[in-house]
């Protein structure tokens, strides 16, 4: 089975386009497939005029083949942006989807322009993966305004609760927790787990778990993504880029 997706090239996190069958002249393999397209594999050359960026991908042994086709997506050339690309999957199976996408979305990266487009891309992204994470699967079970973890005491703000600074004892409520939703969107609060909900519900958001944040951020970036608690996001995109 082959499945067909439009991928548009701006910051949008939610552009992945499922499509019939394209009308295109070369594919660039990202693994070696078959069938009845005229291959060209080196993707280091994708300047063709008036070509629209097409890429193949199999499925077969996906999981296993995820860190050598990355190594091919690495080697795209940047220049060659256009307003979007085209992927086919070859033998496609839904089960494998979460790991099509992060593909898909590392061939994006690679071709977004500049180096803030690329984290603010990555960030938001995960961003939104988290945001679902914790809704699809009532991580948290609020109930009365009071998570799982705080049902037997007297707070309504969970996680949101901080010691106000390393030389004082006074817990504090965050200061972007405004009418009750988080008026900031922190990565790092996104991906924290209480102690509770990792005892119990065995949950726990790591970065090399994560894709886009494993591959394309270097140690110290990870280090800052994990510790910049209650930072609102561009001064957390500023430290990446310093960083980068």
């Amino acid at each position: 089975m082959e499945v067909y997706y439009k991928v548009k090239l701006d910051k949008k996190i939610n552009d992945i386009e499922k499509i019939d069958k394209p009308n295109i002249s070369h594919i660039y393999l990202l693994t070696e497939t078959k069938g009845n397209y005229k291959y060209h594999s080196k993707l280091k050359n994708l300047n063709e005029d008036n070509e629209i960026l097409t890429f193949a991908l199999d499925c077969n042994n996906i999981v296993k083949e995820k860190d050598k086709i990355f190594r091919k997506i690495k080697n795209i050339n940047k220049k060659s942006l256009k307003n979007f690309f085209q992927v086919i999957v070859f033998n496609y199976n839904k089960n494998d989807k979460i790991h099509i996408f992060d593909l898909i979305k590392s061939i994006k990266v690679m071709l977004l322009p500049t180096k803030l487009e690329k984290y603010d891309y990555i960030y938001d992204t995960v961003c939104d993966y988290l945001d679902n994470e914790f809704v699809c699967k009532n991580i948290c079970d609020f109930k009365d305004d009071k998570c799982i973890a705080k049902r037997d005491f007297n707070c309504t703000c969970g996680c949101c609760r901080h010691f106000k600074s390393l030389f004082s004892n006074k817990i504090v409520q965050c200061k972007y927790l405004i009418n009750k939703r988080c008026s900031t969107k922190c990565l790092t609060c996104k991906m924290f787990t209480c102690s509770y909900i990792v005892k119990n519900k065995k949950i726990k958001f790591r970065i090399r778990d994560i894709f886009l944040l494993h591959k394309f951020f270097n140690p110290i970036q990870k280090i800052i993504i994990l510790t910049s608690y209650f930072t609102p996001k561009e001064k957390i995109l500023n430290r990446l880029l310093m960083c980068g």
